[in-house]
């Protein structure tokens, strides 16, 4: 499933079917990762989904949790997010209906905050921020860093260091969190990507010295790695637009940027 094998996924569990075993949810999950690793298209990994979905309460699975988060989980990699959104509303619908043994979790919601991450409709803030209080409202749901990562990945790729800062404060304050090397880095990212970067390169440095600091405290989860590293570099070449872009550093600047920011390897390729 991970390597995105659909066809040997599906045949797998067309072979089931033929020795009458009758593949569970599980199965059919699997089948429908392979789908949304398998670099099909759009609209064929979304209406294979549903039809796989569909196949399984035919087969008598029944509706089940696990399906509606892969079939989600498609719908976010696409920015499909009113799609997730209304996929979540029939889970609602089938769990109050009794077709469902649980309801929508914080898996299912977070692929919703992904989903409005990548989409470009601009009202994709309000709509994410709006999703994120009602699961922080919600008694059933317990708010984990993926979903908080969620919220974090809307501000980081549309540059709205702010708000992304301000979010790394809730996770670093909070009690039952705590923060990994991709938080740090979506941060980041939220610099070099902001309108108004002038200060990036500072931002981003204060950042990660602030990694290391919690590392040394004991968070191994937030060793910087290269992904973080070329992000910094990132920031600091996006606050001074006359240096030109990374691909115009020379060897001698790559040197120095590496003493700066004390790593050995150069991060990008």
């Amino acid at each position: 499933a991970n390597a995105g094998k659909v066809g040997s996924a599906e045949r797998l569990l067309s072979r089931l079917h033929d020795q009458s075993l009758k593949p569970d949810a599980y199965s059919y999950g699997a089948t429908i990762k392979a789908l949304k690793n398998s670099g099909k298209s759009k609209d064929i990994a979304i209406a294979r989904a549903k039809e796989l979905a569909q196949s399984l309460e035919q087969n008598g699975g029944g509706g089940n949790e696990i399906i509606f988060a892969h079939r989600l989980s498609i719908l976010a990699k696409f920015g499909l997010a009113q799609q997730a959104e209304n996929l979540l509303k029939e889970m609602d619908h089938k769990h109050k209906l009794g077709d469902l043994k649980q309801g929508p979790g914080i898996i299912h919601h977070t692929a919703i905050l992904n989903a409005w991450a990548k989409t470009d409709d601009n009202k994709a803030i309000p709509r994410a921020e709006a999703l994120f209080e009602k699961m922080k409202d919600d008694p059933t749901l317990d708010l984990d860093l993926a979903a908080y990562h969620g919220l974090l990945l809307n501000y980081a790729v549309r540059g709205m260091s702010k708000k992304a800062r301000r979010l790394l404060q809730v996770i670093l304050d909070s009690d039952t969190l705590s923060p990994n090397r991709n938080t740090f880095t979506m941060v980041i990212d939220s610099y070099s990507r902001s309108s108004s970067n002038a200060n990036a390169g500072l931002k981003a440095e204060e950042l990660l010295d602030q990694m290391r600091e919690l590392q040394a405290a004991g968070n191994s989860e937030v060793e910087p790695d290269s992904v973080c590293y070329a992000s910094v570099i990132r920031a600091k070449q996006a606050s001074q637009p006359s240096s030109g872009t990374i691909s115009d550093l020379s060897d001698f600047d790559k040197v120095q940027l590496m003493r700066e920011l004390q790593i050995e390897t150069w991060p990008f390729q």
